[in-house]
């Protein structure tokens, strides 16, 4: 699952560019709204529109009041009692959802087994989760139902998230991936910074017969789809990319504490995923999980990611351990990546039904074109070759078994129907716009590269106007008397037959009966000349139904019929 996207300058199939768009689409929800990401598209979120962290410079100093006095609110000075002092206060107030979600990490720093060697680190990092979230309220934002990847204005090196009902909360993915931001900015002195404060925030623990290992841990339950996992879990798509930017640092500084640190992640990478670490082993290597908190997920992109972020620390430093886990991983992705080939999409995880989005379906085939230029795998350029396929013809709302899949995808193998986001929207009503187009595709029938306004609706400024003019020159006028074009309007039946019949003057031998379709109706001609050529269909004995809207699904069955014609 993409969070925000790391930035590589290397390899082919334009990894840079695809990642840079993906990040604007998908940063609003970054990281777990698991169900939105993987069948939505994601709207942009602009960054002016990000909350603060702290609070603003008019009012630097936020206080609340705890039984009685005053305390204000310092970030980093945070400690159990004033949490706890602010938690009532809110309860208090009637703010009860905030200061639900201010106890939930009081709960978690409760829950942690003091006698581990890696204590005091947990409760540090939750303990800066704390003052976060009390920051985040004292700023007078308050719990809300939308996550949001928050801005600092102090410059910290660390990058926070709120999510609802867990409050805020320091995300490793995410502060790696600013940290990547920085870096394709060639700003390394900041990128540096990152990497540092981050290897800082790693957990030590160790394993039988691997020693120690650092690990990232997520303070926030996991919610994806009726599945929930609770705090703390990890991820080794953050362990990739962190070791990733210790990669770049050891490049970028010579220094060997980077390649100490990048070795202790290594490590983490050997160990199995329910006794602390990222991996699911079988007799075909490793799989790296995205959310090691179950096997059943099994999120393909983020075991991708991984995968690439081995092969580029490999590349950098010459680690043999990176190449061997690279080689793992590879092995386990030809063995499975036919599982998550519906036929006509790609699935985004093992769930049933967890289709992937458009973006993720790309990056999918970005990153298994990828992983065959480093490889040479055939199985890669396969799938590959496959999922750009569906990218190109198919649609996510319209499986193999749906009743009009041969002529939706006849229609977009024809060029009728482009895919523009993943969506065919069957039950969608046609609008004029819509009709105009694929009547001029049908048609070939080039759109006008001059404009001429015909119509006062239809300005440059909409990008079909071409297709539009072009149906007029054509003889094909869909405006009104008043010179508008309606252009958003949706199209009913018997407009659909006007427009076929200016377009398809077949004559017939007899017109059919249409009970509901009298000699004077306006359209009456061309309604008969549509339904004659078996263009449109009846309802029920000698009913044309002129009324009902035309949807998507039924406009491709009669565009399907017109592909012979």
């Amino acid at each position: 699952m993409l969070y925000y996207y790391k930035v590589k300058k290397r390899h082919a199939f334009r990894i840079k560019e695809l990642l840079l768009a993906t990040l604007l689409a998908v940063l609003a929800l970054a990281y777990f709204y698991p169900d939105s990401l993987a069948n939505n598209v994601m709207p942009v979120l602009e960054r002016p529109s990000l909350p603060l962290l702290n609070p603003s410079a008019l009012s630097s100093k936020s206080k609340i009041s705890v039984e009685g006095a005053e305390v204000e609110n310092e970030p980093g000075a945070v400690t159990l009692e004033k949490a706890v002092r602010v938690k009532k206060d809110l309860d208090e107030e009637g703010r009860r959802r905030e200061a639900a979600e201010l106890q939930y990490s009081l709960d978690l720093i409760a829950g942690i087994d003091e006698s581990t060697p890696e204590a005091q680190t947990r409760i540090k990092i939750i303990m800066q989760d704390i003052d976060k979230t009390i920051s985040y309220f004292l700023a007078g934002n308050t719990a809300s139902e939308k996550l949001e990847i928050l801005k600092d204005y102090e410059g910290a090196n660390l990058a926070y998230v709120y999510y609802p009902n867990y409050g805020v909360h320091f995300n490793p993915v995410t502060t790696a991936n600013m940290a990547f931001e920085h870096y394709s900015k060639g700003n390394h002195e900041k990128f540096v910074a990152i990497t540092d404060e981050l290897l800082a925030h790693a957990i030590e623990p160790t394993f039988p017969g691997v020693g120690a290992y650092y690990i990232w841990e997520n303070h926030f339950d996991l919610e994806f789809g009726s599945r929930k996992f609770a705090a703390p879990w990890r991820s080794a798509m953050a362990q990739g990319l962190i070791l990733d930017l210790a990669g770049k640092c050891y490049e970028i500084t010579g220094e060997k504490k980077y390649l100490r640190a990048g070795e202790k992640i290594l490590n983490s990478f050997r160990v199995p995923w329910d006794k602390g670490g990222v991996t699911d082993y079988d007799e075909h290597g490793n799989w790296y999980l995205e959310v090691a908190a179950t096997d059943q997920l099994k999120i393909l992109n983020g075991f991708l990611f991984t995968l690439d972020s081995l092969h580029d620390y490999h590349e950098r430093t010459g680690n043999k351990k990176a190449l061997k886990l690279f080689d793992a991983g590879i092995a386990e992705a030809k063995e499975h990546l036919g599982e998550y080939d519906l036929g006509y999409w790609s699935n985004y995880s093992l769930v049933k039904g967890n289709k992937a989005s458009f973006e993720y379906h790309k990056i999918h085939t970005t990153l298994l074109y990828r992983l065959y230029d480093f490889t040479g795998e055939a199985a890669f350029k396969e799938y590959a070759d496959k999922f750009n396929n569906y990218l190109k013809y198919n649609f996510i709302d319209i499986p193999q078994e749906h009743r009009s899949f041969t002529q939706i995808t006849a229609l977009s193998k024809a060029g009728i129907v482009t895919n523009e986001n993943g969506w065919f929207g069957p039950h969608n009503v046609m609008t004029k716009t819509e009709f105009a187009v694929w009547l001029c595709r049908i048609k070939n029938w080039s759109p006008n590269r001059v404009f001429h306004g015909y119509y006062r609706d239809v300005g440059r400024d909409r990008s079909n106007w071409g297709y539009i003019e072009t149906l007029k020159e054509r003889g094909v006028d869909l405006g009104g008397k008043d010179g508008l074009f309606g252009p958003d309007d949706e199209v009913a039946r018997d407009e659909a037959a006007a427009i076929l019949g200016a377009a398809y003057n077949t004559p017939i031998d007899e017109k059919p009966v249409m009970k509901d379709v009298p000699a004077d109706h306006k359209y009456y001609n061309e309604i008969g000349l549509a339904v004659g050529n078996e263009l449109m269909g009846l309802y029920g004995p000698n009913f044309f139904r002129p009324e009902l809207k035309l949807t998507r699904e039924q406009a491709a069955l009669v565009f399907y019929k017109l592909l012979s014609k």
